[in-house]
């Protein structure tokens, strides 16, 4: 009973997130961030000031820290993250609007989907991942040309939800 109340609370939620097909990234998030089956993370830009403040970290951390805006990260948890993980994956690649995004990789696999997606701004850049494990929405004024940069931001994301 419990595994069709998921169901049917997801395809109802997927349903309203389809409604126009062109969502913007931060419309996804705020449908879906607030569910009891979804971990939410999410640093602001002054939050990233303070850390890059900090003296306790090295100077090429504190530039780095100091170019990001803002980070969400989504996590599907409990028994079925699995199915939840894969409709999460699914909802976003279909009713996300991005068209203005660069498709840098994607990877499909019999356990794991993955795309990698950037838009360059005028002010800031935008950094989407989308996988059936979790989603990452990264905005700052870096660019993530060295991808030991984009595992930095994984690591803090990870430290800070507990994985």
């Amino acid at each position: 009973m419990r595994t069709k109340f998921i169901l049917f609370f997801l395809f109802i939620s997927f349903c309203s997130l389809a409604q126009n097909g062109n969502k913007s990234i931060d419309q996804a998030f705020k449908l879906i961030d607030s569910r009891e089956d979804i971990s939410y993370f999410e640093v602001t830009k002054d939050m990233f000031k303070m850390l890059s403040e900090s003296r306790d970290i090295s100077p090429e951390f504190k530039e780095y820290i100091s170019k990001l805006h803002l980070l969400k990260m989504i996590q599907p948890r409990g028994e079925k993250r699995l199915e939840l993980g894969e409709a999460l994956y699914n909802s976003i690649m279909n009713n996300v609007n991005l068209k203005d995004y660069t498709r840098l990789m994607t990877q499909r696999d019999q356990r794991s989907k993955i795309s990698f997606y950037k838009k360059d701004g005028k002010d800031e850049n935008e950094f989407l991942l989308i996988s059936n494990k979790m989603i990452i929405y990264i905005t700052g004024t870096l660019d993530l040309q060295n991808i030991q940069q984009f595992e930095q931001i994984i690591e803090i994301a990870g430290s800070a939800m507990g994985m």
